[in-house]
C-alpha cells in the first residue's frame, strides 16, 4: 500500500460518547451492526469484488479487531446520489437495521452550496436523533485530479455535532501535489473512484481514526466514559440546527407507500433486486399528455417538493412539465436526457423548498415524447420535506 502520514487523515476528533458504547459492546462480544451510507465509492465502484471496497474492508477490520463480537455489515451505498437522497432514504436503508455505527460518505457527490449544507445536516440529524441513536463517523473523499470535495461544508457539520471525521484529501492530496504520489492511477483509474489499492487506502484512513479513538476510550478513566466534558461538541447535547434544516423531515414517496392519480402514467411493477437496483418502484409515462397527480395533504403536507427521476442515456428521452397547485407561471420543465456515458443518473429536481408547510397538488405531464419514439419517463419517487 502507498505510504502516507495517517495522522493528517483525522479531520475532526469529535466526541466519543457514542463510539464508547460501541467499543464496549464490541469488547463484550455483543451484536453490533455497522452501516455505510454514501455514493458510488461506498457502493464499491471500481473495486474488483464487493469484499475489496473500503466499506467491507473496514467491516472486516472491526471483526478482526474484536473477534468475539458478532458484527453485521450493511452497505447502503448508491452511486451518483447525494445527501439530499440520503436524508430521504436513511430510515429505510439504514435506520431500519437498528445500527450501532453509521459511516456517512457524500463529499464527492454533494456540491459546496447552502443546499447541500442543509441536506447534509438534515441527514446527520436524522441519524443522530433517531430511536437507535447510533454513533456516526463522517468520511470525506475527494477528486484525486483536482482536490474537489464538499469537505469544507461537511466538516462544518461534523465539528458542530462533535462527530469524528476522516479525510482522504487531508491524508494524501499534498502528497499528490508534491509528486510524492507520482501516479494517481495507482489509486484511481478515473481520478475519482478508487481501485482495490485506493479502497485499501480509504479503509486505512477510516480504521486509523477508529483505532485512535479506541485507544482514547481504553485510556479514559472510567473506560466507558467518553471525554464529553472537555469543551468538545457532543451529539448527545441539545443542539439547534445550523441551517433551516428541512431535510431532517425528508420523506420519500414511491408506489410502495403512496397512490397518486394515474392519468396515463402507470405503476412500475418490476421487482427491485437490491439497493443498487434503484430505478424501480415508481411510475412510468410513455405518451404525450400522460399525467400523474400527487395530492399531498394530511400527513403529506409539506414545505418542499422534489422529483426524483431517471436521467437517462437512452434516446430519444422524453420531457415533462411539473406544476404545483395549478400555478403554470412557476412550472418546471424537466428534460430526462443525460449527456454522460457512464450510465443513467438517479437525479433529483427540487421544485420548491422553504415554503410554509401546507397541502399541495403536484401534477406532472409528459409534453414531448419525440413523436412517440421516446423511452418512458421514469418518476422514481417524490421527496417531500416538512
Amino acid at each position: 500500500m502507498i505510504a502516507f502520514d495517517k495522522t493528517k487523515a483525522i479531520a475532526n476528533h469529535g466526541d466519543i460518547t457514542r463510539l464508547s458504547k460501541v467499543y464496549k459492546k464490541l469488547e463484550e462480544g455483543g451484536d453490533v451492526t455497522v452501516c455505510f451510507l454514501g455514493g458510488s465509492i461506498t457502493q464499491g465502484s471500481l473495486s474488483s469484488t464487493p469484499e475489496t471496497c473500503y466499506a467491507y474492508r473496514t467491516y472486516d477490520w472491526i471483526k478482526g479487531r474484536f473477534p468475539e463480537a458478532k458484527v453485521k455489515y450493511v452497505n447502503a451505498g448508491i452511486g451518483g446520489t447525494t445527501s439530499a437522497f440520503g436524508a430521504a432514504r436513511a430510515e429505510k436503508d439504514v435506520l431500519a437495521y437498528d445500527p450501532d455505527l453509521v459511516v456517512v460518505e457524500f463529499s464527492v457527490n454533494d456540491e459546496c452550496t447552502d443546499y447541500f449544507l442543509e441536506s447534509y445536516e438534515g441527514l446527520i440529524r436524522k441519524l443522530l436523533y433517531s430511536k437507535s441513536a447510533p454513533a456516526v463517523v463522517c468520511l470525506f473523499n475527494f477528486f484525486y485530479e483536482n482536490g474537489k470535495t464538499a469537505e469544507r461544508l461537511h466538516s462544518k457539520v461534523a465539528r458542530y455535532y462533535g462527530i469524528p471525521a476522516a479525510s482522504m484529501q487531508g491524508a494524501i492530496y499534498q502528497d499528490i501535489l508534491s509528486g510524492k504520489i507520482e501516479d494517481i492511477s495507482l489509486l484511481s483509474p478515473d481520478g475519482l473512484h478508487p481501485n482495490d489499492t485506493g479502497h485499501e487506502v480509504v479503509s486505512s484512513v477510516l480504521t486509523y481514526l477508529l483505532e485512535t479513538l479506541y485507544d482514547e476510550y481504553k485510556c479514559s478513566s472510567l473506560g466507558e466514559k467518553a471525554l464529553a466534558d472537555d469543551g468538545r461538541k457532543s451529539a448527545d447535547r441539545a443542539l439547534l440546527p445550523l441551517t433551516v434544516n428541512t431535510f431532517e423531515t425528508a420523506v420519500r414517496l414511491d408506489n410502495r407507500n403512496f397512490e397518486p392519480s394515474l392519468l396515463g402514467f402507470e405503476k412500475d411493477t418490476s421487482v427491485q433486486s437490491n439497493i443498487t437496483d434503484c430505478f424501480k418502484n415508481g411510475w412510468l409515462g410513455q405518451k404525450k399528455n400522460d399525467r400523474i397527480v400527487f395530492k399531498l395533504k394530511g400527513e403529506y403536507e409539506c414545505s418542499g417538493i422534489a422529483i426524483q427521476y431517471d436521467k437517462t442515456m437512452k434516446r430519444p428521452a422524453p420531457v415533462v412539465i411539473a406544476v404545483v397547485d395549478g400555478n403554470k407561471d412557476e412550472a418546471v420543465v424537466i428534460d430526462s436526457a443525460f449527456d454522460e456515458t457512464w450510465g443513467d443518473l438517479l437525479d433529483i429536481r427540487q421544485i420548491f423548498l422553504h415554503r410554509e408547510k401546507a397541502k399541495h397538488t403536484l401534477e406532472i405531464e409528459l409534453i414531448d415524447d419525440k413523436d412517440g419514439k421516446a423511452v418512458p419517463f421514469n418518476i422514481v419517487s417524490v421527496i417531500i420535506t416538512r
